[in-house]
């Protein structure tokens, strides 16, 4: 079976997702640990503070994720 020209067979598209996960996981993971000591270090001890920043934190990890994810996947598919 021919693929339309451009098309990615699925052993590719799944290829190129894993490595764009796990791109996407440890830039997150370091981006957030980093950005999670920072919140620690600026943030007073009050428990609002730190709740709002644990939060805070938690959103970065997925925001994160989420964008690298997507742009490591657009990379990936120019560049085999």
């Amino acid at each position: 079976m021919d693929l339309p020209f451009g098309a990615l067979c699925d052993t590719c598209r799944r290829e190129i997702a894993q490595r764009a996960g796990r791109v996407a996981r440890w830039t997150s993971l370091l981006t957030t640990l980093a950005f999670g000591l920072y919140v620690i270090a600026v943030l007073p001890p009050d428990r609002t503070a730190r709740l709002v920043g644990a939060a805070a934190t938690v959103t970065w990890y997925l925001l994160v994720r989420r964008i690298v994810q997507r742009v490591a996947s657009a990379w990936f598919r120019e560049r085999p």
